[in-house]
């Protein structure tokens, strides 16, 4: 997969991700940062570099408050953050059930094609198989 394209994927579902945390409690970056790393089971852990600027991105859109204590921005979900992260998860949930039909498309075209093999309409060298004379006495 090119790089780019697998890097955009992440950050949309890192900005969900960021929203449902906000959504459980108030909370600063780095304290974001450390969930997703233990419900990943430390599969992934996001830079600094990628919380920060979606943070900013879902302040400027509404979506989460900022507010300063102890030195530290902490984010709150706002109403907006709230509707949109609804949104958000009936999304995921059609992806989801249009990704299953799918692969499951593709799984039974693939089992069709290995059903034909077995069948013997196919043979081992991807010829069909010759004809067969009948005799009639």
């Amino acid at each position: 997969m090119n790089e780019e394209i697998y890097k955009e994927i992440k950050r949309s579902f890192l900005k969900y991700i960021v929203l449902k945390i906000i959504k459980d409690k108030p909370i600063h970056g780095y304290e974001i940062m450390k969930t997703v790393e233990l419900l990943s089971k430390g599969q992934w852990t996001p830079s600094a570099g990628s919380i920060y600027p979606i943070l900013e991105s879902l302040e400027s859109k509404g979506f989460v408050q900022s507010e300063e204590t102890d030195r530290r921005k902490v984010y709150s979900i706002t109403p907006a953050g709230m509707e949109a992260l609804d949104h958000m998860t009936q999304e995921k949930l059609e992806l989801l059930k249009e990704m299953s039909r799918l692969i499951n498309i593709v799984i039974e075209s693939t089992d069709n094609s290995k059903a034909d093999y077995n069948d013997g309409n196919i043979q081992g060298d991807g010829q069909q198989p010759e004809a067969t004379q009948v005799k009639y006495d």
